[in-house]
């Protein structure tokens, strides 16, 4: 559950036994629900039709996200509107120009004339709506919590003289806190998924505008099922809920982004590299990760996956990642940071078992150049025995991330290498394997140290986290979130892998 940093079995008690109810209250606002989808339109036509003008692309993100952020604020309109002016009206300049006439004229203007009207408004639906409901619930302050997902100004909102708690979500969850009752600025889809399967109130409400999906929606997908060994989620046993209201996704419609590069085109274009030799390249799978971005993972290397609850750092193998999991890997390099450190696990003699276990890779390696892949594949199988010799395994006993296969002594003794040699390329193996395993939980503990404590709020905000190490000399990391991820594996240049590939066509 939430906080392994602070178990509480009484809160857990009351998360999984209470009755608890979840409503959904409409807030009907006109302009913005006309703004949101005035902000979709902009967002597929910029998509459509200029794809390849990437500054637009980019200030039209930028732009979205500013004015998006309105269904989230406390604040009455007026002021969001002027706090935000210098970046919207660095935006409208900008689609001013003749080349975006025709862009301005059906998508500009319209969204112009909202935020006029919007930045004269005093008033804030939240506000008007949270009175009313205090009123007529006879909401008492003492247990009563307003979460929102962006930081306030103040820790408490003043409605008619009485003083009621305003916090960010995550500072909520950190708390530990099951209340009588919590209030959400925003739908479920506008929020983490947690709060949508654990409730952490006897009454929860979710306020949400008129234009957006307010409700929950119960996953039902197949292989949800398969991956969580055949259990099916209760999560919603001992919950009465309203129906809820249907309308746009927000993370669907403004979490996407705008830019994206085609998966086809970008495999062919790092696998088809002609100027790569084959055992320079590795077996990968392909994610989709924050921002419509891309990453190629190494199916032979462990990754750093984050738990979001604990923060704990825990290697994971690339074939069992699952969409929604963080990766943390350092910004440059990142393939080579579990050898450093297993290098000076192993200090004077990693030169020497680096070099041993060379030995064979080399010879490996000169027969496939001469033979052809296809050919040495078929001479391990049936002259030696060694059914595991398929093609895709000799591409990857050739990369550097290959250690010790399981069939290493038959491979030894196929290449023709002396006793001698065979016991010191398998005890080379063997030690380089060990200082990698150890090398990587002592990286996986050492991250653990410096992750930000807020982590799981600066991802949903903005979809990756950097941060400069202390322990690692000073390098950057990156933590990103997998969207998708092929089942299909591909094989493209080791250097390519774990580096984040912009999505832009």
């Amino acid at each position: 559950m939430h906080g392994y940093r602070r178990a509480n079995l009484d809160l857990a008690n009351k998360f999984y036994s209470s009755q608890v109810k979840v409503e959904f209250v409409k807030i009907k606002e006109d302009r913005i629900e006309q703004l949101m989808y005035a902000l979709k339109e902009l967002k597929d036509e910029v998509k459509a039709y200029y794809e390849h003008d990437q500054l637009l692309l980019d200030e039209t993100e930028v732009f979205i996200k500013v004015c998006r952020k309105v269904v989230g604020t406390l604040c009455s309109y007026s002021t969001y509107f002027k706090e935000n002016n210098d970046l919207i009206v660095k935006y409208f300049t900008l689609t001013k120009k003749r080349i975006y006439n025709d862009l301005f004229k059906k998508n500009i203007q319209p969204i112009i004339d909202l935020i006029m009207v919007l930045r004269k408004q005093p008033n804030n639906a939240y506000i008007e709506t949270l009175l009313k409901l205090i009123k007529e619930k006879h909401l008492s302050a003492k247990n009563t919590y307003i979460l929102t997902k962006y930081k306030l100004s103040s820790e408490y909102i003043e409605f008619n003289g009485t003083m009621y708690k305003a916090m960010k979500d995550k500072e909520f969850v950190d708390l530990g806190i099951f209340s009588d009752v919590v209030i959400f600025i925003g739908t479920p889809s506008y929020f983490d998924s947690k709060f949508s399967t654990i409730f952490y109130a006897n009454q929860t409400i979710f306020l949400g505008y008129s234009c957006f999906e307010n409700r929950l929606v119960k996953k039902r997908h197949f292989l949800d099922v398969i991956n969580h060994d055949y259990l099916i989620n209760s999560i919603y046993k001992n919950v009465n809920y309203d129906k809820g209201f249907s309308g746009l996704d927000f993370k669907e419609t403004f979490s996407k982004g705008i830019i994206k590069k085609s998966e086809k085109d970008l495999i062919s274009q790092f696998e088809n590299n002609q100027n790569v030799s084959l055992e320079e390249k590795v077996e990968v799978k392909l994610a989709t990760i924050s921002h419509n971005n891309f990453i190629f993972l190494p199916l032979r290397q462990k990754v750093n996956v984050i738990d979001r609850d604990s923060l704990k750092v825990t290697q994971e193998k690339v074939k069992d990642l699952r969409i929604g999991d963080l990766l943390i890997f350092r910004e440059q390099n990142a393939s080579n940071l579990v050898r450093e450190e297993a290098d000076n696990i192993m200090g004077i003699n990693s030169d020497k078992y680096r070099e041993s276990l060379e030995k064979w890779k080399t010879r490996l390696r000169i027969n496939v150049e001469r033979k052809g892949i296809e050919k040495v594949a078929k001479i391990l199988m049936q002259r030696y025995g060694i059914s595991v010799a398929k093609e895709n395994n000799i591409k990857n006993w050739m990369g550097n991330h290959s250690i010790k296969p399981s069939c290493l002594n038959q491979l030894l003794m196929a290449f023709k290498f002396d006793r001698e040699e065979i016991t010191e390329i398998i005890n080379a193996a063997t030690e380089i394997l060990s200082a990698h395993i150890s090398a990587g939980h002592h990286i996986s503990h050492s991250l653990m140290d410096e992750l930000d404590k807020d982590l799981e709020n600066v991802i949903n905000e903005n979809g990756f986290y950097k941060f400069e190490s202390k322990k690692f000399k000073g390098a950057y990391f990156n933590i990103v979130e997998i969207k998708r991820i092929t089942n299909e594996t591909y094989f493209i240049p080791e250097n390519e892998t774990l580096k984040i590939i912009k999505g832009e066509v």
